[in-house]
Parts: C-alpha cells; sequence; structure tokens
C-alpha cells in the first residue's frame, strides 16, 4: 500500500512511527483505533510544520508537549503527531511533571516514560520494524499487565485505574510486581480529581465485557475502598437461598451480565444492591429463621445518587440510574389487569422502562443458578410483550398524553392557574389509565364537567370555584 503523500514527505528527511494504542491492540488481533497517533523524530519543527501545512490543516495544539493536531486534506483524517519526548516527576498528581520535548531523541527514551509495557511498543512506517525495550509484546502474549518504573503509581495515581481497565477490558494478570506497586500506592487515588475517576470509570465499564476484573483488582489493592467504599462494604455481606453470593459478587456479576453498551444500566446493576448492608434484618416467623432486606432498594437508590453525584456523572444521568434502582424490586405477576401494566409504566417512566428490563434480566442471570431463575426470566418476557402492546396502542401515561390540557380545565370551572388545574388533570389520567377508551376530547370534557370534585383541596372538604 502507497503511503500518503504527507508521510512520503516526512520520511524523505526523518522517521514517523505508530505508538500508543493501535499498536497494542493490533498486536492482540483486535480491530481497535486506526492509526492516528504518530510519532516524528530526526525532523525539525519548523520543517515539519511546512510538510504539514502543504497537505492539510495544522495546529500546535500542545506547545509544552510537542503535540500537533493534523488534519489531511486527501482523506479528511485527523491525527496527533507528536515529537519524542521526556517526562520528570515534580509531585504527585497528573500535571506535576516536567516535560522535555526533543525532535533528536531516540524513541526509546519517549516509550520509557509511558506506563504499561503493553503500552510501550513502536512501529516504524513503512517497514513495520519494531521497537520494543521492555517487551510489551512479550506481555501481551502472556496476557500480562507490567508497570515500566517501580514509581509509575506514586508519580500518577491515575494510573491504577488505567490498570484495572486495561486488566478487565484485556483480560490481563496483574504481575505480582505491579500487584504490589498498586497496593502500596492505593490511598494516593483519594488525590485524584472526580472528573478524571469518573471518566477511566465509564470507560472501564464500556469497554470491558467483565467489568468485575477492574472491580475486584481494585478492591484486592485497596483503591475500591477509596474510590467507592459503598461497594467495598458490600464484600461478605451474605444474602438468603435466592442470592449465592454474597452482596459484593452479586453486585459484580450483575455489572458483568448488564449490557456492556449501556452504561446507565451498569451502573445500575452495580449500585443495586448496596444499600442491602444497611437494610439487612434476621427474622423469624412462620417460615423460620431467614435473612430478609425489607427496602434495600430505596436504600440503594440513595446511595446511587450520592456515589454518581460525587463522581460528577450529569444531573439527568444520576436521575435516571436511582429511577432504575429504586424500582427494580418490582413484583410482576400474570394476573396483572392492563391497568396495572398502565400503571405501573407510568410509575417507571416509560423512558426507562427498556433499561429497568435490563436491569431485571441482569439480576436474573447473576443467579442463573438458582431455583426458580428460568421462571423469573419467563415472567419478565412476558411483561415486556405486555408493555410493548400498551406502547403500540400509544396509551396515555402522562398528562400530556391527555387529549384535553391545562387551558381546558381552567375554562370550564372559571378559574386561573393553580394547583387545582394539575390535580384536575392528574384525576382524568387516572380515569384514562383505567380505560383508555376515554380519552376523547367530549369525553373528558363531560367528566370535567360533571365530576368537579376533581379540583377538591386534598384534606379541606373544600371546593375551589
Amino acid at each position: 500500500m502507497s503511503l500518503p503523500a504527507w508521510q512520503s514527505d516526512i520520511l524523505a528527511r526523518g522517521e514517523l512511527y505508530r505508538v500508543g494504542g493501535a499498536v497494542r491492540d493490533r498486536l492482540l488481533g483486535l480491530s481497535g483505533a486506526p492509526d492516528t497517533d504518530l510519532l516524528v523524530r530526526g525532523l525539525p519543527p519548523e520543517a515539519l510544520e511546512d510538510i504539514l501545512r502543504r497537505h492539510g490543516r495544522v495546529a500546535l495544539v500542545g506547545r509544552a508537549f510537542g503535540v500537533y493536531k493534523f488534519t489531511a486534506a486527501d482523506d479528511g483524517v485527523t491525527y496527533d503527531i507528536v515529537f519524542p519526548r521526556t517526562e520528570t516527576s515534580t509531585g504527585a498528581g497528573h500535571r506535576d511533571f516536567d516535560v522535555q520535548w526533543d525532535w533528536r531523541l531516540p524513541v526509546e527514551d519517549d516509550l520509557r516514560r509511558r506506563d504499561f509495557t503493553i503500552n510501550a511498543i513502536a512501529e516504524r512506517i513503512p517497514d513495520g520494524h519494531r521497537v520494543d525495550p521492555f517487551d510489551g509484546a512479550g506481555d501481551l502474549a502472556r496476557r500480562q499487565l507490567r508497570t515500566i518504573f517501580d514509581r509509575a503509581f506514586v508519580e500518577d495515581p491515575l494510573r491504577i485505574l488505567r490498570a484495572a481497565r486495561f486488566t478487565a477490558r484485556f483480560e490481563l494478570d496483574v504481575d505480582a510486581a505491579t500487584h504490589a506497586r498498586m497496593r502500596k500506592s492505593a490511598t494516593l487515588v483519594a488525590t485524584i480529581s472526580a472528573e478524571r475517576i469518573r471518566d477511566e470509570l465509564t470507560k472501564t465499564m464500556t469497554q470491558s465485557d467483565r467489568p468485575s476484573i477492574a472491580w475486584h483488582l481494585l478492591y484486592e489493592t485497596g483503591g475500591l475502598g477509596v474510590i467507592l467504599p459503598e461497594l467495598a462494604r458490600c464484600a461478605g455481606v451474605t444474602q438468603n437461598e435466592y442470592h449465592p453470593d454474597d452482596v459484593y459478587w452479586h453486585s459484580l456479576k450483575t455489572c458483568d451480565a448488564a449490557p456492556r453498551g449501556n452504561l446507565l444500566v451498569r451502573w445500575a446493576a452495580l449500585l443495586h444492591d448496596t444499600g442491602k448492608v444497611d437494610a439487612r434484618q434476621s427474622v423469624t416467623d412462620e417460615r423460620g429463621s431467614r435473612v430478609v432486606f425489607y427496602g434495600h432498594e430505596l436504600v440503594s437508590a440513595e446511595i446511587t445518587e450520592a456515589v454518581l453525584g460525587r463522581l460528577r456523572y450529569s444531573a439527568s444521568f444520576v436521575a435516571g440510574c436511582r429511577r432504575l434502582v429504586r424500582h427494580h424490586m418490582y413484583r410482576y405477576a400474570p394476573e396483572w389487569r392492563a391497568a396495572t401494566v398502565r400503571r405501573f409504566m407510568r410509575t417507571v417512566g416509560a423512558d426507562l422502562l427498556d433499561d429497568l428490563f435490563r436491569l431485571r434480566e441482569a439480576d436474573c442471570r447473576a443467579r442463573v443458578h438458582v431455583e426458580g431463575m428460568a421462571g423469573e426470566l419467563e415472567q419478565l418476557e412476558a411483561l415486556r410483550q405486555r408493555v410493548a402492546h400498551e406502547v403500540s396502542e400509544r396509551a396515555a401515561l402522562r398528562v400530556a398524553d391527555l387529549e384535553v390540557d391545562g387551558a381546558d380545565v381552567m375554562r370550564v370551572f372559571g378559574i386561573g392557574p393553580g394547583p387545582a388545574v394539575g390535580r384536575a388533570l392528574e384525576r382524568l389520567l387516572e380515569h384514562v389509565i383505567e380505560s383508555p377508551q376515554r380519552n376523547r376530547r367530549a369525553l373528558l370534557l363531560a367528566l370535567l364537567a360533571t365530576e368537579k370534585r376533581l379540583i377538591q383541596e386534598p384534606g379541606t372538604g373544600e371546593r375551589v370555584e
């Protein structure tokens, strides 16, 4: 394959290398990101800039780091092009580094500053000659994660979370020395900003088939107790006959069973039972002595809101996840009337029904070997079908779905805006949920005219007229 003209021009005077995740992923046999992270050496900055300007748009976006953002005119692809650089730690923060870049540095010097051996591999363009001073390719073949230098986690504690992410994403084993370094530096995770922790955990949840690998590595090395103590405390909290695992392992297995591409459901799955630590009770009744967790979904919802808020997720994301956790303990029975299905839909919210079913399915699949789980999955599918039918019938579930509005209420009763209007519409919605055929404008106006109690002040016995 012929090289783009701009790459050929660079190679006429200097050297060009692929670096970063694209090299790693190709060695793993994955179809990962394209080769858009490139390193140039042996070419002065002014010469590189001249070449890039002749072949597209270029901007120096990281002057301190020698980073160019280049968009090629021929194919419109944007590349990050860097010079080799060295880094010297000046503190424990991710910004506490003295960075020096130099177009004359050997590529090995640039690789030496990276975090793990699997990310410290370069391939020369165009011949593919591999530069691998730390045997990263060998570690990939051995499915092993290993740091390049002893102080990797001390210099940037975020690498602890990155280690957990790579371990889960590629299903690697952490070598003993790296594991020990993680344990020794775990408390430093508290120095990382909430936003950086959130971004790293988001990648872990969406890039891994089994994020439990990452969570358990953090638990083993002490990082979980720093960033998510609400989950760490669940370890060893035993459950009942419906849950063979303790709360911690059940939470991890449910997270794994949730859809990889659905961050909301994965977080809900991880946190849905965290309130069981507080709600756990031992009771004795006609059924004998047993462990129960009455109301744990309410406590778990509060914990979910606290955790995701602390991690700076958006308000809408936090609210949605809280609602999923709050409603995950619904009890469906085939005897439900159609109106009961519609009330369930209204309570949960049509926007979250599919995600709630995904959460319930993950919860079941995490207990797949428990007697009765097959039947619960069948009931879940039955409820899904009944909900789908109501959706296809365009059932009214919100006041906004009614064929009348607040202006109609105010006109019929001769009143102005106020809480009474909302109460009237809610009562009308109850009538329509019970009998969808009533959602016709003429019928609802007639109902308003004949039932003035719709806008009665609650608890006072007085009517607003």
